[in-house]
């Protein structure tokens, strides 16, 4: 079985827990922050098991957890510096997801990509953001529209640093500012997590080739319709944008065939 934190011994494992004694009172966890390796972060906060569940799925939609990849709550516990409750409880979350499988006698396992749930989650999308992008180009307001050509403008700074970690999460943050500005509460955590079996094939395609330029030149279109209070273009590009995953995945899965189920 793979060892997901890399720790070989017992005596690695006294000297992490160890050192999240010393630094209990001081450090301060940065949830959304894929930049920063998992295996370095500790749990502080008496909200732990939420905590643990963010740390464990950005790991998996980075691809630090790689799909396939054995989970091992213990190691996990003693990394992150809580009981095997919170643990146990994220894992739950993350399996009510499709992003880990587990399997009793056996063990813990990262979710392969499967494209049957890919596809649904895409018509699923789909409906969803095409529906949420034409009520934002409705009620777009000139504050609204700053706020996503701000987003573009780092987007475009990010593709030139070739960052991908920053323009991934400028990418999720674009599409969570065009549900909010839908004026529907609670819809952008309902995308967030329709789109779990998808943010791990979007991060991975991003590295491919000229993907992340071509994102960006997507985005700035469907800003450009919204700005324009344009609510047929705005869903059509949107609904574009998407599909070019779809097309792109099964060139992904040619090159990379250990990633999916069969």
């Amino acid at each position: 079985m793979l060892d997901v934190i890399g720790l070989e011994s017992n005596s690695l494992v006294q000297q992490i827990v160890a050192d999240f004694a010393k630094t209990m009172g001081v450090l301060n966890l940065q949830l959304r922050s894929p930049s920063k390796n998992f295996r370095e972060q500790r749990v502080v906060s008496v909200t732990r098991k939420d905590q643990v569940y963010t740390i464990l799925r950005q790991a998996i939609i980075s691809s630090q957890l790689s799909p396939g990849e054995a989970i091992r709550k213990e190691l996990v516990a003693a990394q992150l510096g809580v009981s095997r409750t919170p643990v146990s409880d994220a894992i739950n979350r993350l399996a009510d997801e499709g992003l880990v499988e587990i399997y009793p006698q056996t063990g813990t396992f990262v979710a392969r990509l499967w494209l049957d749930k890919i596809e649904t989650a895409q018509f699923v999308r789909v409906a969803l953001e095409t529906a949420a992008i034409r009520r934002a180009a409705e009620r777009a307001t000139p504050e609204t529209i700053a706020r996503f050509r701000q987003n573009l403008e780092r987007q475009r700074k990010a593709a030139d640093r070739q960052d991908f970690e920053q323009f991934y999460e400028l990418d999720e943050a674009l599409h969570d500012l065009i549900c909010d500005a839908a004026g529907l509460v609670g819809l952008r955590e309902i995308a967030s997590k329709e789109r779990s079996q998808i943010d791990r094939v979007r991060r991975l395609l991003l590295h491919y080739e000229t993907r992340m330029i071509e994102t960006l030149v997507e985005h700035e279109a469907i800003i450009a319709a919204i700005a324009e209070k344009d609510p047929d273009r705005a869903a059509k590009t949107m609904e574009a944008h998407i599909a070019q995953m779809g097309k792109m995945l099964l060139h992904l899965r040619e090159k990379r065939p250990e990633l999916f189920g069969s």
